[in-house]
């Protein structure tokens, strides 16, 4: 059996319309858009004082080890990495608020891989998924859409802060030439989807690449860096490292990146397997399960060695788009995030200008949701918009979700439908029971009348009258 023929029947490449050519290219623009890691979570962990090789390290090793993870055993097409908002939160949120030391930031973060392991493996986050309202589903697409896009804008200053407005546009024709070049990206990039020309968003990020490289002289130094990894102690003793006396902070925190990783990643797998045709006429998911336990797998790892939890990317959509379908998408991310902790100086040198329009056009690709959902309906319409609106204006895919469930839950209280539901089910159990009693009423009958006809029959057998009691 040759190597393509291996392939295609692990990964069942020609049952899902893939290619091993359409999974390498899906894999290499999924990492390309997912290359800024590399640079900006080492920025963020130093200020909790984990020094930059080693977040680098740490960054690298546990996303491949979770894309792996999920290419071999879900057989999704989707990217891990260390979350860039819980990196945030452990730098700012704990370590620089002095609410616990980095040591103990890192062993909370380490537990949480153990527990969503052990939520994961008692299957509550299939149920967590099915419990979700289909319009909410929609809605977190859509959301996801637009967060995607959003942080496309800003990453090239199309979108700015704002004293008065909060928000307005950046400078076009700005001294560098940045959101100019990201513009005609865009254009770039869409007409190559629009001719549906084979590797279009691949072709998008490499001519921005160059041309920016040439435009700005900014050519990477160098392509190789061995790794220096120094040995901080991290989790030698994951229980002693606590004060258990400030278990008021470590308990927040702890529930803080569990219920952030569920609830996360169930958004994010469920809106790239909708973009790539990946749920079942069931509504399910097939290889979720992995999913999150790659991610706990991954924490535990990147912990370990100074970076924060794991979850699904949002912006492996890219890789999806491109015609991701199987795992193998996965195992290729995996493998440039392995080769990324030596060949790291070239993959931190893509800019930012040649991935934001791919993610532009790739949330304009998941609006396509929204005529799915019953606007018409309030009911409907009030989560998913919630749902929707609060991704990309609170930069959190967790806070849409959350939002966009309470909402719904609200909703079926102050509507009456908790009510009606209620009576509905008194009525249904009231006639239930009616049934069984009718049911138990006709078998008594029926034993009663099976036992008339065999004393008859053993009336006429014998010739006794059983009503005179005498012989005939």
């Amino acid at each position: 059996m040759t190597i393509t023929e291996t392939l295609d029947n692990y990964f069942s490449l020609t049952e899902r319309g893939a290619t091993i050519g359409g999974e390498l290219r899906a894999g290499t623009a999924s990492f390309l858009t997912l290359s800024y890691l590399l640079l900006v979570n080492p920025q963020i962990m130093a200020q909790a004082g984990v020094s930059h090789d080693d977040a680098v390290f740490a960054t690298a090793l546990s996303a491949s080890i979770a894309c792996f993870i999920v290419g071999f055993c879900a057989n999704l097409p989707f990217g891990c990495a260390p979350g860039i908002g819980l990196s945030a939160y452990l730098a700012f949120g704990l370590v620089q608020a002095e609410l616990c030391t980095l040591e103990e930031a890192l062993t909370v973060c380490w537990w949480s891989g153990i527990v969503v392991i052990m939520i994961c493996l008692s299957r509550l986050t299939v149920y967590l998924m099915k419990i979700v309202p289909q319009s909410i589903k929609y809605g977190i697409v859509v959301g996801m859409g637009l967060l995607i896009a959003m942080i496309g804008m800003v990453d090239v200053n199309m979108i700015v802060s704002d004293e008065k407005t909060l928000v307005k546009l950046g400078d076009v024709m700005g001294d560098d030439g940045t959101l100019a070049l990201c513009l005609c990206g865009i254009l770039l990039v869409a007409s190559l989807l629009y001719h549906d020309v084979k590797g279009g968003i691949l072709i998008g990020i490499a001519v921005l690449t160059l041309f920016s490289w040439t435009w700005k002289h900014t050519w990477p130094e160098s392509i190789f860096q061995w790794p220096e990894f120094h040995n901080n102690g991290f989790l030698d003793h994951p229980l002693a490292v606590f004060d258990w006396s400030r278990a008021a902070v470590f308990l927040p925190a702890l529930a803080s990146f569990v219920l952030i990783c569920i609830f996360d990643i169930s958004g994010v797998i469920y809106g790239l397997a909708t973009l790539g045709g990946l749920i079942t006429p069931e509504g399910d998911i097939p290889g979720s399960f992995w999913t999150f336990i790659a991610s706990g797998v991954g924490t535990l790892v990147a912990a370990y060695f100074g970076s924060t939890p794991i979850i699904v990317c949002v912006e492996t959509a890219s890789g999806v788009r491109e015609g991701g379908r199987t795992g193998l998408t996965a195992v290729v991310i995996g493998l440039y995030f392995m080769a990324s902790i030596f060949l790291s100086p070239l993959f931190t040198a893509v800019p930012e200008v040649a991935t934001a329009p791919v993610l532009v056009m790739v949330g304009v690709m998941m609006m396509g949701e929204a005529a799915k959902i019953k606007w018409e309906n309030m009911d409907e319409a009030l989560p998913a918009f919630l749902t929707i609106i609060l991704m990309p204006l609170t930069y959190s895919i967790t806070n849409g979700m959350i939002f966009g469930l309470l909402s719904a839950a609200a909703f079926y209280f102050t509507t009456g439908q908790a009510f009606t539901d209620t009576m509905d089910l008194f009525k249904n159990a009231r006639a239930a029971c009616t049934n069984a009693g009718r049911t138990k009423d006709n078998d008594a009958n029926e034993v009663k009348s099976e036992k008339s006809e065999k004393t008859a029959l053993l009336d006429v057998e014998t010739g006794t009258n059983t009503d005179s009691g005498t012989f005939s």
